[in-house]
């Protein structure tokens, strides 16, 4: 079996994919032939924590360059010192660990892995996740031996031969697979079964906006013994929420809402879920295709190059999921959203749940395991 070295960082929906990889490795091949580079954030390391395979983290720094002349500066240094040193880091990894092929699954933690590998003579390859390349994988795809998208039309965005891009999707991890054995637990969760269950989250940090714009939600909602809500808040707004949720319930209504810190077990969720509202990260995309759920998707409006509009786009435009704006989010907004569905135009739900996404991989892992190990 060859070496395989993966790298990714920053947020969940870089990780996620690349823990889906290796678990295929570790299925099918020997698992001390793969190791992972992340980086130092706290995310990174949580998520590492809790895994078994060989993995290291590095120094890195994002790079941002809009804001002021004198921030912009700063940060430059900033983001030159810490790849600096992340290189070094990484080139002493990658002569140690000698790997066949490296695969850079997105996030800067990227950027000195991926150097290091091209200045030791080491193949590189990308994985996108998102309808729009990021700045990294744009810069870094001259250099890649194979580019894997997960959809199928950001192949236009890179100037580069075809057969370099293969469509791959995004690669989910076992536990978020959909399952043939699953089984509906509605009292986990402290909901019931039979009403209409509308899951929110705002990815793996927390949405501050979406989880305001759903709290609001219950006072259009409070009388209604048909709707059940569950909102993951992330760990940097929950007790916030819970202060709120004490002073907004003050007596039994019929509406079941519940909120989460945290919930690993989403293919539960999803097995359950009538409507998920969301931001638009490619994972949530993914997964949502995955499970065939409608939804309501609100893009981050700060990620780089809009990328989640596009993610986002790809479903609305073919009739399974509502984008709202994050300008326009409001606990009235999604109220009028979803009492369309719930009351008014039950049968464009119901089309909206039929339909199926066409071309959806769901080998993705299975397929960039064999290019990586072929070369």
């Amino acid at each position: 079996m060859r070496k395989v070295l993966i790298c990714a960082g920053g947020t969940g929906g870089h990780i996620y994919p690349a823990l889906a990889i290796i678990e295929f490795i570790k299925d099918k091949y020997y698992s001390d032939n793969v190791l992972f580079i992340g980086s130092e954030r706290s995310l990174d390391k949580n998520l590492l924590h809790k895994v078994d395979f060989n993995h290291r983290t590095i120094k890195s720094c994002g790079l941002v360059l809009n804001v002021g002349i004198l921030k912009r500066i700063f940060n430059l240094v900033k983001f030159v010192y810490f790849f600096v040193y992340g290189f070094f880091q990484s080139l002493k990894v990658v002569l140690e660990f000698k790997p066949d092929i490296i695969i850079g699954m997105g996030g800067y933690v990227c950027a000195p892995v991926l150097s290091a590998g091209i200045v030791s003579g080491v193949r590189i390859t990308l994985h996108e996740q998102n309808y729009i390349p990021g700045r990294l994988n744009r810069f870094f795809s001259k250099f890649a031996r194979y580019i894997f998208i997960s959809f199928n039309d950001t192949a236009k965005y890179f100037k580069i031969k075809e057969d370099r891009i293969i469509f791959t999707g995004n690669p989910l991890r076992k536990m978020i697979k959909k399952s043939d054995n699953f089984r509906c637990e509605f009292e986990k969760w402290g909901l019931e079964r039979g009403r209409f269950t509308i899951i929110a989250f705002g990815g793996s940090l927390g949405a501050e906006k979406i989880n305001n714009a759903v709290i609001d939600l219950y006072n259009y909602f409070k009388d209604d013994a048909k709707i059940q809500l569950l909102l993951i808040s992330g760990s940097r707004f929950y007790w916030q929420l819970m202060k709120s949720e004490k002073n907004i319930i003050k007596e039994k209504k019929k509406l079941i809402f519940k909120i989460y810190e945290y919930i690993s077990e989403m293919n539960e969720l999803y097995g359950i879920s009538d409507l998920i509202i969301s931001r638009a990260g490619a994972n949530t995309i993914s997964e949502i295709i995955e499970y065939n759920i409608p939804s309501i998707l609100i893009p981050y409006p700060e990620a780089v190059s809009n990328h989640q509009f596009y993610n986002a786009n790809y479903l609305a435009s073919r009739g399974k999921a509502i984008i709202v704006e994050d300008t326009d989010l409001s606990g009235e907004k999604l109220f009028r959203v979803i009492k369309n569905f719930a009351y008014k135009d039950w049968q464009r739900y119901k089309e909206m749940k039929k339909l199926k996404i066409k071309g959806f991989k769901d080998n993705s892992a299975s397929i960039i395991v064999s290019k990586l190990m072929e070369g």
